[in-house]
């Protein structure tokens, strides 16, 4: 019974592993994506922040985006919630409950601007 759950675990950590390489590949394709569209329908000024928070077993990941249209400005939100066993060291580290900021982290560690 033990052996079976060693290698249940190890095949668990695998799994969470190759899992994250998806969540990774996702930001990265998504955000340029969204900055090309952006500009090929006119607006240029634009902000966005990555917003991430751990609650039980999910971490969720928030993407913000402001940008003027008719000259006000909107707030598109796109949510992205990930069993914290995929999630590595470093996205989870220092995150609560609370909703915090997690920007400069994740442009630093994925190598691209938000």
């Amino acid at each position: 019974m033990v052996p079976l759950l060693v290698l249940g675990a190890l095949v668990g950590g695998a799994l969470a592993v190759a899992n994250w390489q998806e969540i990774e590949n996702w930001l990265k394709e998504f955000l340029p994506k969204l900055q090309t569209a952006l500009k090929d329908v006119g607006i240029v000024d634009y902000a966005a922040k990555l917003f991430s928070s751990v609650e039980g077993n999910v971490m969720r990941l928030v993407h913000k985006l402001y940008y003027k249209e008719n000259g006000k400005w909107v707030e598109k939100t796109t949510v992205r919630e990930i069993d914290e066993s995929e999630v590595p060291a470093w996205a989870k580290e220092g995150l609560t409950a609370r909703e915090s900021d997690v920007t400069a982290r994740y442009e630093k560690e994925l190598e691209l601007s938000v």
